[in-house]
């Protein structure tokens, strides 16, 4: 679900809200987003399907696991059906009126023409690693031929970013390299401290500066933590029925929101990896705070650099480690090093 307070994609979502009132062809209808698990890559999905609905838009989310083509038409046709019927009265048994139900399109493309012609299509599309390349490449076709058009289109799509990266390098959607890139990354502790500050104050909870600053620092700029903390820090406060965040309640949720996020990020993500990948991830814990040489890493598996290399490029792509500088390496997701310090099961 959405936030109460989306921090940092007000100028994201100006520009596209510009770009639908600018017409068909402004460049800023096309949009591919790329970032880490949970850096809120779905949230602005959500946020830009609602301006497009204020301007009268039908707005289609998509998961782009397979099938993902035939749900979009499904959807569309539906649309469609309801879109297109008329009532008509009638009085002891003589109509007033007719019934117009008209013929649901059955190709993806002439479905799209239709929904742009009844105000406008946005099509967003989530998880774009999870996308079979055939639909992509579908899908994108159809786009591309709307937009030559001049249809009142717009599309953005979202993904890991070595698989946004992926996407827009394929041969037949080059055309996707003209969208707009958007990069989520972690947010600044000043857009973070802030929100805290404001969002509690405008619902009847004061926060001192110093518990703000706590709360800040237990996000790490990450914006599904800003909600975890968030919510049990209030839930805290809110049960003692105090108007205020004391350090004790930012204390007891700060730990709920840890637990939480070990549960619904850290450890699913884990599951996903190999044996392999699970040991380079274990060896680079282990390799202390801060950015890890990679190196370093290798030597700790007892493995030359070369033969890791792969196990390195594959959790890169994930969206588990990023590169901080040259030969080194960094989490990108908060917490998981000292996760797994924490976790011998994950051993």
């Amino acid at each position: 679900m959405n936030p109460p307070e989306l921090i940092g994609r007000d100028p994201i979502l100006a520009d596209f809200e510009e770009a639908l009132e600018n017409g068909p062809g402004a460049p800023d209808r096309l949009m591919r987003i790329s970032g880490v698990r949970g850096v809120g890559k779905t949230v602005l999905l959500n946020a830009l399907g609602d301006v497009a609905r204020e301007h009268g838009y039908q707005v289609v989310d998509v998961a782009s696991h397979a099938g993902f083509c035939d749900r979009l038409l499904g959807a569309l046709q539906r649309a469609a059906e309801v879109s297109s019927v008329k009532v008509a009265p009638s009085i002891l048994g003589v109509s007033l009126g007719s019934v117009e139900i008209s013929k649901s399109a059955t190709q993806l493309g002439e479905a799209m023409f239709e929904a742009s012609r009844r105000g406008g299509l946005l099509i967003t599309l989530d998880e774009i690693q999870d996308a079979p390349l055939d639909e992509m490449r579908e899908l994108g076709n159809e786009i591309q031929l709307l937009i030559r058009q001049g249809a009142n289109v717009a599309f953005a799509f979202a993904g890991l970013p070595a698989s946004v990266d992926g996407v827009v390098g394929t041969d037949s959607l080059t055309f996707l390299q003209r969208a707009k890139h958007v990069e989520l990354s972690r947010l600044s502790d000043f857009e973070v401290g802030e929100s805290f500050e404001e969002t509690m104050s405008r619902a009847g909870m004061a926060v001192e500066p110093d518990v703000a600053r706590r709360l800040t620092e237990a996000s790490a700029g990450y914006p599904f933590m800003i909600q975890l903390v968030g919510y049990y820090v209030w839930q805290t406060a809110a049960r003692r029925g105090s108007e205020a965040v004391t350090d004790a309640d930012a204390t007891k949720g700060i730990a709920a929101a840890r637990g939480s996020f070990d549960s619904m990020v850290i450890e699913p993500a884990l599951r996903r990896v190999s044996d392999k990948q699970l040991e380079y991830l274990r060896a680079m814990a282990q390799c202390g705070e801060g950015d890890v040489a990679s190196g370093e890493v290798a030597e700790r598996m007892g493995m030359a650099a070369t033969a890791v290399g792969s196990y390195r490029k594959r959790l890169i792509d994930a969206g588990y480690i990023e590169s901080a500088s040259y030969g080194k390496l960094a989490f990108a997701i908060p917490y998981m090093r000292e996760y797994l310090l924490a976790h011998a099961e994950w051993a």
